[in-house]
């Protein structure tokens, strides 16, 4: 069995698929049972058989998988004040800013190729425009620098 802890689910797969092994079954290793719908999105973080296992023909191997964000903690939302939501996906971001009271945010792309983010929970929030801890008025655009999972993440610090 070969290790493919670490691997993007899409390229986990791969290796498996390459290594013979046909029958492969991810899940949400948060618990949430979240549905998987972009496998670069997800991370293997554990597998069963194990790296290493003998396997018998036929059998399924299992993955569990997350999201890089998956280990961000909760956004704190205060009416007013800008919270900080920097390596959170985009539709997180969104709902915290709108839970704060402000409600025109606008997403960039962070690689300059002008993309829109159609679905929120594919991108990472790598920047924001106003500070964290600030309290512009409510009616103020607040732009989100965003990348798609996967995707180089600069120094943000953001895993992606």
């Amino acid at each position: 069995m070969p290790d493919v802890n670490g691997e993007r689910l899409s390229d986990a797969e791969a290796l498996l698929g390459a290594a013979g092994f046909m029958s492969v079954r991810a899940v949400d290793a948060t618990g949430k049972n979240r549905t998987i719908l972009e496998k670069n999105n997800w991370v293997v973080e554990q597998q069963e058989p194990s790296a290493g296992a003998g396997v018998a023909d036929g059998m399924t191997v299992t993955l569990g998988v997350r999201k890089p964000t998956d280990d961000q903690d909760d956004v704190a939302v205060e009416k007013g004040v800008v919270p900080d939501v920097v390596c959170h996906d985009l539709q997180e971001a969104q709902d915290a800013l709108r839970g704060a009271g402000f409600f025109v945010v606008v997403a960039k792309d962070g690689l300059g190729q002008g993309r829109y983010p159609l679905v929120d929970r594919n991108w990472i929030v790598l920047g924001q425009s106003a500070k964290a801890g600030s309290s512009p008025e409510k009616k103020a655009a607040i732009q989100l620098t965003v990348v798609k999972f996967g995707e180089p993440t600069g120094d943000s610090g953001c895993k992606s």
